[in-house]
This record gives C-alpha cells, structure tokens and sequence, in this order.
C-alpha cells in the first residue's frame, strides 16, 4: 500500500513527463472511480480532453495503469477553459486614472509633461543586478511627438500622469527611459523604464494576476485550438481575444501576433475591438498568466503585438551596448499575490528651499542617550536613533498606502497649478486662506512627518477645523474650475476628520489598502 506522502512523492517526479503528452491537462491525487464514482482508493489522476481505448493509443503516449505501486485514474475532461473570459471592448473611456502604489502593470504611464498616454505592461528584472528592476512599454509612448528630446536616465516618466509638484513636496514620476528601438517598418517597438530607487512594484497585472513567467508561442499551439490572450490597457482595459495568426512581420518572421477580439453581448451594434490608442504597451497574456507578448498596435478588429522572445533578445543587446556591459532581462514573475518589491538605494530628499524660507529650521528631536562604555548597546531605555529623512519623502510615501491618500496625491497634482495661483492671485482666496488660519496649519503640517509629536489644531479661532475646511472650499468654488470644484467635491466625501490628530493618527485615519 503506497502511503499519501510517497504518493504525493511520486506524482511530483512523474507529473511533468506526463503533462507534455498530448492531451493531458492535469495531474492529481485523488480516490479512483468506477463508473464515475469515488471508490476510496488513492490513485494518481490524469486528466484528458478525449479518453481512448488503449489499443488506439500510441506506445510511447500510454499512460501504465501503475507508476511504482501507484494506481494510475485516466479521467476524461475536456479541454480546460476560464469560466469568465474577458469580453473584446466596445466602449472606449477617456484613460484609467487609477494611481498605483506599489506600481503594477496594466496601469496608465505618460511621459513628463505629456499629454499622450500609454500603459505599463509588466516588469523586467536582470538576475545580475539585484535589486535594478525595469518598466516595459512601448518606444513610441515613451516618445511622444509633444515631448521631444528623449534622452537616456534623463527623460521622466510618470504614473498615471507625468506630473511632479512644484513645492517638491510629492509627484507622479516613478522612473527614467533607459533604452529602446523603434523600427515600425520592421515590427519593433519596445522600450524600458527603469525605476527610480525607492519605488515599490509588484510582478502583477490589474485585473489579471501575477506574472507567472514567459511564453513563446508556436504555430502548433495557434492552429490545434484556440488560443486564448488577454491584456489590460489605459483604455480598453480588461479585453480578450484568440490568436488568429503569427508570421506577419517582414524583419522578424514570427515577431508579430495577431488578435481576434472575444465577442461582447453588450456590445449591440458597436464595434468590438481587442485594443484601441492609449493602450500602447500593454502586456500580452495567456491562460497561464504567462507574459506572450507586448500590444503596440491595432486595427478596426484586431490587436497586434511583439513576441516577448524577441522583445527580451532585442532589449539585451541594446542595453548591453550602452551600459558596456552584459544585460539579460527577463520578465519578473511572482508565486503569490501582494509581493513588494523596493528599488534600493532611495536618496533623502531635502525640504524645498521655499518652504524653508518660510518655516525655520524644523525641530529636531531630543537626542538619545549612548549606552556607555562596557554596557549592552540593548540596554533598557536606549533606542538606536533612526536615520533622518525628510518629511516630503515621508509624506508621499505614507499617503501611498491607501486609497485616500492616493486620492489627495492626485488632486494635488492635478491642480496645483490653479490652487497656487488662486490663493497668489485671487484677493477673497488669499484672505480666506490666511483669515481662517489654514496658512499657518499648513506650515504645522509640514513639519509633522518628522515631528510625530506635533498635532493639528482641533479648533481654528474657535471653529472646528471640518467647519473651516468647508468655508474655505465654498471660497475655493467660486472662483475655481468645475474640473477643481468636482475633484475637491470628490476629496471632501472621503476625507477623515483630521482635528487634533498626530501625523501617525492622520496616516491611520487615511487608512490602508
């Protein structure tokens, strides 16, 4: 009698020489079946789409009713399929405005200062070089014909918009162009971001999953069924398709993948498409959440993309060549959901010379006694003083772990530009904002990411301070755009009341994801 534990022994050594027989789509333990029904005997199961006598089988393809004292189940299943495919898109949006912190693929991306928006597909590391990792898309979004003078670790990219701020205190770029090609001719046009250090990522696709590796596709795979892709796009976003053909390129005879978008019942007599503009670089998918491909373009029906083989072959000899030394990225995978990655080697940011001008120098924490000489450096009531960083790094990275504090990242952003300018220029703003003390909480807050001491006030000249963040956005609406007015509106709705709370109270209050 085989044991669980040798038969889970013996279905792990067997299971991938089993698995590439034609036919088979799964390997398991399990009680046999007689007449479909569980007799209580431990088997290895293997899964078929077509179960056949064993005289029509080939020798070399028969599965041995034993494997070392092991009972062998051939169970007939049919192919295996998602049970909710994504449908092709049939309404285009305007883009995903979605902020993504830690970053992951399937994500809006722009070019700094940019108004031309594409997607980060997925992510590539180089197991020589712990810790660098790199964002994939396409060449021409990270070129875009508004931006011109794309330069190696200069040009900046940014998540979902290419937006710094200009107080310095938080901003949407995550990284630097770091190489590419673009041959349209040819079928090439690929392009990597790497990542600023600090940045946090994740080998994840919204709405897909995490990556699980790569795939070539062969020829075999497309015309012996259909074979099943997805992509997450800026503006399509989730949409799925079949392979309908490789070999369409002239330089690279199978670079290109062509897609047939699935059908979509609501789509009625629109249009159904598998990509459309903005979702440049979205990674290509299989049912294995393997990496195929990489979309770069479209037509009134289907999607095409690079092959990710070719993609990986082209970028190592790119980088390799600039670098001056051996690059080989693969595609960055993961086994489980929720695995951050963090790029080493982040800088201390310093506090904006401005904002300096106007606040002093910060307070800096009571120094801590050194343990002396001879004593434990653990000794009771001795704590290691922690490294200082400056409260605009703190701030954005604090605000990055929840949905609220993302949200206000964004509306800053957004609309800096017109908030500064109407509390500079616009005289019933500026007394608000000075009259109702707002002014000088402001100042309070910045220092509070480095002074967990410091609180906000709960009253101002009396009032609460939910009361007077409401008078001063009933000022801020008369003058400002309906694009502000909605987007503080939107901000108003789901932010805490933040009277007499710590910069560690406000964080907690934000909440995280």
């Amino acid at each position: 009698m085989v044991t669980e534990d040798e038969a889970l022994a013996i279905k792990t050594r067997v299971a991938p020489q089993l698995l590439v027989l034609p036919g088979v789509t799964a390997v398991g333990l399990g009680s046999k079946e007689t007449g479909g029904r569980p007799t209580g005997e431990l088997a290895l199961k293997v899964f078929v789409t077509v179960k056949r006598p064993a005289g029509q089988v080939a020798a070399a393809e028969l599965i041995p009713a034993e494997i070392d004292g092991l009972r062998t189940d051939v169970i007939q299943s049919g192919a295996r399929r998602l049970l909710a495919a994504p449908p092709g898109a049939y309404e285009i949006g305007e883009e995903d405005p979605t902020r993504s912190r830690p970053l992951i693929g399937g994500r809006t991306i722009r070019r700094e200062d940019s108004t031309h928006l594409g997607t980060l597909g997925c992510f590539l590391v180089d197991p020589a070089q712990l810790g660098t990792a790199y964002a994939l898309t396409n060449f021409h979004v990270v070129s875009p014909p508004d931006v011109p003078g794309l330069a190696p670790d200069i040009s900046a990219m940014g998540q979902p918009r290419g937006r710094s701020s200009v107080t310095g205190c938080c901003n949407d770029l995550f990284g630097k162009y770091a190489g590419g090609l673009l041959d349209l001719d040819d079928g090439i046009d690929e392009a990597v971001i790497r990542l600023d250090p600090g940045m946090q990522w994740q080998a994840e696709i919204a709405d897909i999953g995490f990556v699980t590796g790569t795939h070539e596709i062969t020829l075999a795979e497309v015309t012996s069924q259909p074979y099943n892709v997805r992509k997450r796009g800026a503006r399509t976003l989730l949409t799925g398709g079949v392979v309908s053909a490789l070999n369409t390129s002239a330089g690279y005879s199978d670079n290109n993948i062509v897609i047939v978008p699935n059908p979509n019942p609501k789509a009625g007599t629109h249009p159904v498409v598998f990509a459309w503009e903005g979702d440049s670089g979205s990674a290509l998918l299989n049912d294995n959440n393997e990496v195929v491909g990489l979309v770069y373009q479209a037509d009134n029906l289907h999607g095409y993309a690079l092959a990710i083989d070719h993609i990986l072959e082209r970028l190592n000899a790119v980088l390799s060549g600039r670098l001056n030394r051996d690059v080989t990225l693969e595609v960055a995978s993961a086994t489980q959901f929720g695995v951050v990655n963090t790029v080493p080697g982040a800088a201390m940011v310093a506090t904006p010379p401005e904002l300096t001008a106007q606040l002093g120098p910060a307070p800096q924490p009571a120094p801590r006694p050194v343990p002396a000489a001879g004593t434990s450096p653990v000794a009771p009531g001795w704590v290691p003083p922690l490294p200082a960083v400056a409260a605009p790094a703190l701030l954005q990275r604090d605000l990055d772990r929840s949905a609220t504090g993302r949200l206000v990242i964004t509306t800053w952003l957004t609309h800096q530009r017109e908030l500064l300018g109407l509390i500079n220029t616009n005289r019933r703003v500026a007394l608000a904002w000075h009259r109702t003390g707002l002014s000088a909480m402001v100042q309070v807050l910045a220092r509070m990411p480095t002074d967990p001491d410091l609180a906000l006030p709960a009253t101002l000249h009396g009032q609460p301070l939910r009361t007077v963040l409401t008078r001063m956005r009933a000022t801020l609406d008369r003058f400002a755009s309906p694009a502000l007015s909605a987007d503080l509106a939107r901000l108003d709705r789901v932010l805490p009341d933040l009277g007499g709370l710590t910069y560690p109270g406000i964080i907690a209050a934000f909440g995280t994801d």
